[in-house]
């Protein structure tokens, strides 16, 4: 081993933990070398040998303690080099979860009413109009107090002349009317009173105002030439006369009801 004179604040500088060992006690030993240089006329005490040995210890302690420690540190806690040309590993990709909206809520569809039944209209039964007979309308103006305004005949199970009395357009109640074989003539049958009901001549109908009727023949047709007209209590004409021929024999388009109306 070679002895290193250089003191403590030489540049050696170790590279391993091995090395740093040796250069302490080589230090130490340099030392002591100096120590026994120094004291060559023996001017000082002779260190003993023993003590010496035992003090090797403390003295490497105390020259490891004077290396840089810096050094040291470098050493021991050096990281390992990458070789040369190594590839890099890549960095891990981290993934980052992207939040996923969650489904709405889908409407559920509401319930579409049912249309109703349109009811269908039944069919009205029209009744055919019967044939029927049209009355001629006679002008109301006449020398008289009472005019024809309308006559006709129809076909009938009884042979009557009917009819109603007005005045001022409305139905006139109490007026004397006669049927008979001529004009002015007798009564073939007893006068009927307007207003009065058939069935009781001397009672008033008040569902029928104005109307009158003289049955010639009540359940039967019977032929005749009639005259009707209006007289007054004392016989005296007030009115035109009216005239119609009935049948005998009942037909669709026979006479047996001569309907007149008289007006005031």
């Amino acid at each position: 081993m070679s002895l290193n004179v250089s003191g403590p604040g030489d540049s050696a500088t170790p590279t391993v933990v091995t090395e740093n060992l040796q250069l302490a006690v080589e230090r130490t030993l340099t030392a002591l070398a100096r120590a026994a240089q120094d004291n060559v006329d023996n001017s000082q005490p002779t260190p003993d040998a023993t003590v010496m040995a035992q003090r090797v210890p403390t003295l490497v302690a105390e020259a490891l303690l004077t290396l840089q420690p810096t050094a040291i540190l470098e050493t021991a806690t050096r990281a390992p080099q990458r070789p040369v040309n190594t590839p890099v590993p890549p960095s891990p990709v981290v993934l980052i979860a992207t939040a996923t909206p969650l489904p709405t809520d889908t409407p559920l569809p509401t319930d579409t009413p049912l249309p109703t039944d349109t009811p269908i209209p039944t069919a009205t039964f029209t009744p055919t109009p019967t044939n029927t007979f049209t009355p001629t309308v006679i002008p109301t103006h006449c020398p008289q107090q009472f005019c024809v305004i309308m006559q006709r005949c129809e076909p009938g199970e009884n042979t009557r002349a009917v009819g109603t009395i007005y005045e001022n357009d409305k139905p006139k109640n109490g007026v004397r009317v006669r049927v008979s074989y001529v004009m002015g003539g007798p009564p073939v049958i007893p006068d009927f009173i307007s207003g009065n009901d058939p069935n009781n001549s001397s009672q008033p109908d008040p569902l029928r105002p104005g109307y009158y009727q003289l049955g010639l023949l009540e359940g039967a047709a019977l032929a005749g030439n009639w005259w009707v007209f209006i007289v007054d209590e004392k016989n005296q004409v007030l009115s035109e006369g009216r005239y119609f021929n009935t049948q005998e024999q009942m037909t669709a388009t026979s006479c047996q009801v001569g309907i007149t109306d008289f007006y005031r």
